[in-house]
């Protein structure tokens, strides 16, 4: 798999952000929250908080299934997502590093609450797809899945927001 290669997102994959309609599980759900607009499978790697490995195949199993579609595909959508705009210019940069640190010990429940608020803060109307995949966390790991998918959009849509999520990461982490 050639790692310069861009994926773009499906109109069947813009159905399962918007609406859950099929259902996936979280790994391939982050990769196409991460796919707002057409990016190099580096570039999902690199934001993925998932071994390697791991992404690689969901990414092919999102090609297989009709969910993603690599760059020049004949069958690619166009791309229109609801809650995505493009960064101002003066958007501050994202956490230096791109990895999200949380505690293994922390409290699931509150962390669900502080997300769940969060979201609904910054998304408004737009911040179902985000609520839905909190409520069905089950694990830290869970958490730290649906936080990437966050960081990404909230980079994306609200950049001005990015201090008060890593301070919300801080707040989660406390709460051991």
């Amino acid at each position: 798999m050639d790692l310069s290669t861009s994926l773009h997102i499906t109109q069947k994959g813009e159905d399962e952000v918007k609406r859950r309609a099929y259902k996936l599980n979280m790994k391939k759900r982050s990769v196409l929250i991460l796919l707002d607009k057409p990016k190099t499978i580096e570039h999902v790697l690199l934001k993925s908080v998932f071994p390697k490995n791991e992404i690689v195949e969901e990414i092919d199993g999102l090609i297989r299934e009709g969910f993603i579609a690599l760059s020049g595909d004949a069958t690619l959508a166009p791309v229109t997502r609801a809650f995505t705009t493009e960064l101002p210019a003066a958007a501050p940069p994202p956490p230096s590093d791109g990895t999200i640190h949380l505690d293994d010990e922390i409290i699931l429940s509150e962390a669900k609450f502080m997300l769940t608020d969060f979201s609904v803060d910054s998304f408004g109307t737009q911040s179902q797809a985000f609520v839905d995949a909190i409520r069905a966390c089950k694990s830290v790991q869970d958490i730290r899945l649906c936080l990437s998918g966050i960081l990404a959009a909230t980079e994306k849509q609200c950049p001005n927001q990015l201090p008060a999520l890593l301070g919300l990461i801080k707040e989660i982490n406390e709460t051991t």
